[in-house]
This record gives structure tokens, sequence and C-alpha cells, in this order.
């Protein structure tokens, strides 16, 4: 079974993945006709990422979601792969920013973009989580 992403045209989340994986030379399959709002919310993606999350990455031994984890796994596929370091404090250094990144300024800057960009506030993602967790 090959790599499997399932994730939406232009998702800056699935690109780290993908990113990885080229730069590891790890062949990674787009899920054909992946609509999202539409195809993450089906019973067979819900197994997956149980909230519809996307990106997430289907593997022989199971599904993975969450952008930042897919990378790291994608990452280890290849032994020795230069994108951990060489050495355990590299490899430290290395998860440091990837977590700071994705705690401290993804977390917020998408938060300001949906509110400033596209004028939703904390109403959309109040109703958005609601109707998340009434699926």
């Amino acid at each position: 079974m090959a790599l499997v992403l399932y994730t939406n045209a232009g998702n800056t989340n699935a690109s780290k993945a993908l990113i990885t994986a080229e730069y590891s030379g790890v062949k990674i399959e787009l899920a054909k006709d992946f609509q999202l709002e539409v195809s993450n919310y089906t019973p067979e993606f819900l197994k997956m990422s149980p909230i519809g999350m996307v990106p997430v990455l289907e593997t022989p031994d199971g599904a993975i979601f969450d952008s930042n984890t897919i990378a790291r796994y994608v990452a280890k596929l290849k032994a020795d792969n230069p994108l951990y370091g060489s050495s355990l404090i590299e490899y430290a250094h290395i998860e440091q920013w990837m977590d700071f990144s994705a705690t401290e300024i993804e977390a917020g800057l998408g938060r300001w973009i949906y509110t400033a960009r596209f004028g939703f506030n904390s109403t959309y993602f109040n109703a958005r989580d609601k109707g998340i967790k009434d699926c």
C-alpha cells in the first residue's frame, strides 16, 4: 500500500508533509476526489481523523493526522535522514522549532488570518466546534 495524503488543494499544513517527502525521497500520493468539508466528515474519514482534521496520511500500518506528526513520520521513513540532524541535540533543536512554530506562530497567525482576512470571528469557531461534536 502506498502512502496516501488526504487534503484539500493548497493546504499549507499538507505542504509540510509533501516538502519533507520530496527532500526525503519518499513517494506520497494525493487522495483522489477529496473535497474539504465533505470528504473529511464521512464515517470512513472520521475513523482516521476523529474531528475531521486534514491533512491525514494513510500508511500501511494505519492513519496519522496532524501535519507536524505526518512530517516527522515521513522524515523517519528514510534511515539517517539529515532532516533530523546528526546528533541528539540537533534532533532536539529541530523538534523544538517545529513545536514552537505550531504552538506559538501558526496558532496565533491562523486566528488572526481567519478573523482579519476572511471575517470569521469567535462565533464562527464556536459554531464549527459544535458542529464537529454533533457529527
